[in-house]
């Protein structure tokens, strides 16, 4: 069952996935030995999927993380809510994130 994502939503690592980061960049082991990095769509590294990994500490909430992101990055609001709560959800389905 997916939990219905919110702003007060906090999220954290899977227990069964392992995220670290490798040569620079960060990358997922999930229990079903998928190996999972975080990219643009062009196959860069997503400076943005990677900082919202940082930001998913286990106690900041989805609108904390959102905070950050708009301080830190020259995004709305708007937009960061809609592209941080379908990264987080991508995230839930591959078992990299759980959410609570």
């Amino acid at each position: 069952m997916m939990v219905a994502l919110t702003s007060e939503t906090v999220v954290r690592v899977h227990p069964d996935a392992v995220v670290q980061r490798v040569g620079g960049r960060f990358m997922a082991a999930t229990a079903d030995d998928c190996l999972h990095s975080f990219e643009a769509p062009d196959g860069s590294v997503s400076e943005v999927g990677e900082r919202i990994i940082e930001l998913v500490d286990g106690s900041r909430s989805i609108g904390g993380i959102v905070d950050v992101l708009v301080e830190e990055f020259e995004v709305s609001r708007e937009v960061a809510e809609v592209d941080t709560r379908q990264f987080i959800e991508l995230l839930l389905g591959k078992l990299v994130l759980t959410a609570a």
